[in-house]
């Protein structure tokens, strides 16, 4: 599929893919397993949301990406962690023996002369020979084999479903759209794949000797070696846990096929839905994903701070000795004003405060260190979603007292609007993304900024943001 006919929808959704999982190139120094426990968690559809899919084959088959992307750094991480301890540690045996082999051990030694038993002697070991080694390379091995097999399975279902004349005649633009997220997946195979194969004839995986056909019961069998030993490195635990995240990506690989099997076999009105709300499912998530990573990244650069704490979706930054700023996700920024009030229904009854914290809102993402700020990210270019959206941003401010609220977006805008409300909204954010942005400030003294942030131009995003939080957080 050429990027010349590709739509917008296309563009951004592989763009959002990639930056979220490579964010740290913008020197967001989140730990990998804070992305990876994010990103998984936030990808799972929730029961129910399908007729033909199981969420379960959705979410793993969504997942395939940050799968490929946390292996390829696990195993690059574990092979230089092997390398480095071969320089570094060494390791022996110790046996009785009549033939000097090795350092005498007097001490012991002279207490078996006294018990007429030989000398007992330490013998430097071949550590490549030692069963952590062999384990290594038979992951490595074991994962090569998974994702030339994935990536047979996966490429032949991708062209025949780009045959299929419905794909390309579908009114909606998700069936070819999760194409290109499997395009672009297979591309990823393919360099881990190379990344692998080299990996296997550097040092020291090159001097191992292992099977060449390496089975899951002859992984689990030295796994069961290397655990009868009474203490192990770090190292040696890490590798030990690829064998369950080798089995996870088979998992996730073996899903994405089904389902884009399923499109080339059967393109019927429900799984034309079924995929449909895949595709924005993962756009909306993606998107706040993204949204909260530019936002980080720009308090970072605001205050000149530092990651100090991360606690499930917070995260607190310090900065000037001792000053910290929160910035959260999918959590309430503080306390709702909904939590305090008194409310009852028409009948007479009143409602208990359990009832009523559950209908308080939760902003996308919300940051407080004295002042406080919601944004609200839309991935859509719909008027009357981005309507409703320009209105929920004004709603939290008043609902958490927040001194601005932010409506982030993509853009650009379709649509002219079904009414008065709709087409100032067209008006207002087709304005914005030419000119970078709006800020509105209100009677109040609080402010409303609506900002496009297309997932294409990060580097610019950051800076947008950067300014924006410099002016509302000081």
């Amino acid at each position: 599929m050429s990027k010349d006919n590709r739509s917008i929808l296309e563009d951004y959704l592989e763009a959002l893919y990639r930056e979220v999982l490579e964010f740290y190139k913008y020197s967001l120094l989140l730990p990998r397993e804070a992305v990876k426990d994010l990103v998984s968690t936030m990808l799972q559809p929730p029961k129910g949301f399908y007729k033909v899919f199981q969420p379960e084959e959705i979410s793993r088959a969504l997942l395939a990406m940050n799968n490929i992307k946390c292996m390829q750094n696990d195993i690059i991480d574990a092979v230089r962690n092997a390398a480095r301890y071969l320089v570094t540690k060494r390791s022996f045996e110790v046996e009785e023996s009549s033939s000097i082999s090795g350092a005498v051990i007097w001490p012991l030694t002279i207490k078996n002369i006294l018990s007429f038993r030989p000398p007992v002697i330490a013998t430097y070991t071949r550590a490549l020979s030692e069963p952590e080694y062999m384990l290594l390379k038979s992951l490595v091995i074991k994962a090569i084999n998974i994702l030339k097999m994935s990536r047979n399975g996966i490429g032949a279902a991708i062209e025949k479903t780009k045959q299929n004349p419905l794909i390309a005649s579908a009114y909606t633009l998700a069936p070819k759209s999760f194409i290109t997220l499997a395009d672009y997946v297979l591309n990823e195979i393919d360099s881990l794949l190379t990344t692998l194969k080299t990996l296997i004839d550097y040092y020291p995986l090159k001097f191992v000797h292992v099977p060449k056909d390496v089975s899951w019961s002859y992984i689990e069998k030295l796994i069961r070696v290397i655990r009868s030993k009474p203490w192990r490195t770090k190292w040696v635990e890490k590798t030990i846990g690829l064998s369950q995240s080798i089995k996870n990506l088979e998992e996730s690989l073996n899903s994405l096929r089904n389902v884009v099997e399923l499109l080339h076999k059967r393109l019927d009105k429900d799984v034309l839905k079924d995929i449909s709300k895949t595709v924005r499912f993962l756009a909306f998530r993606l998107y706040e994903i993204y949204t909260y990573m530019v936002t980080l990244a720009a308090v970072l650069k605001v205050f000149k701070g530092s990651i100090e704490e991360i606690e499930a979706r917070s995260i607190r930054i310090e900065y000037n000795y001792g000053k910290s700023i929160i910035v959260v996700y999918g959590e309430k920024p503080g306390r709702s004003i909904i939590e305090d009030a008194e409310a009852k229904w028409l009948t007479g009854e009143v409602i208990n405060k359990n009832e009523l914290t559950a209908l308080a809102g939760k902003p996308d993402i919300g940051m407080y260190n004295g002042v406080k700020v919601i944004i609200e990210a839309k991935f859509s270019n719909t008027p009357s979603y981005l309507t409703q959206a320009r209105f929920k941003t004004l709603a939290y401010i008043y609902e958490y007292n927040a001194d601005a609220g932010i409506l982030v977006y993509p853009g650009p805008i379709t649509g002219r609007g079904m009414d008065d409300e709709e087409q100032e909204t067209v008006g207002i954010l087709k304005a914005a993304k030419e000119k970078g942005g709006l800020e509105i400030t209100l009677p109040t003294g609080k402010k409303l900024v609506i900002l496009p942030l297309p997932p294409t131009e990060t580097e610019i995003n950051i800076e947008k943001m950067t300014r924006i939080l410099a002016s509302l957080l000081s």
